[in-house]
């Protein structure tokens, strides 16, 4: 199980280096900015906001929790309960959220009004 963790643990401190690299560096998003760059993050994030997208996420992370596992169905079947409970929950609280708070986001606009 440390082992687990561990591989876990490590890919959790990769995901987290590109956040920290531009938190870090004081980098701010500016729509005078050449950005096309940025597009194609922007296309990523998008993928999950379609209907498809969080039920392909979650299975794409609970096949990957699997083979982490080493096809070890009990702790999977676990893992992807947290997982999904913890999508589900997510997914509401973002839609509260956003029926609470109906501002829009200015990068938002900016792409709306440029794209």
């Amino acid at each position: 199980m440390v082992e687990i963790a561990k591989r876990i643990g490590m890919r959790a401190l990769l995901l987290m280096v590109f956040p920290l690299l531009l938190w870090a560096s004081g980098w701010q998003w500016q729509p005078e900015n050449d950005c096309r760059w940025l597009k194609g993050w922007y296309w990523l994030t998008q993928t999950v906001t379609s209907p498809w997208g969080a039920p392909l996420t979650n299975a794409l992370l609970i096949s990957w929790f699997l083979w982490c596992l080493r096809y070890r169905l009990k702790p999977a079947l676990g893992l992807a309960a947290i997982l999904t409970a913890t999508l589900l929950i997510g997914q509401g609280m973002k839609s509260f959220i956003k029926e609470w708070g109906q501002k829009p986001r200015p990068y938002v606009v900016w792409l709306e009004k440029y794209y």
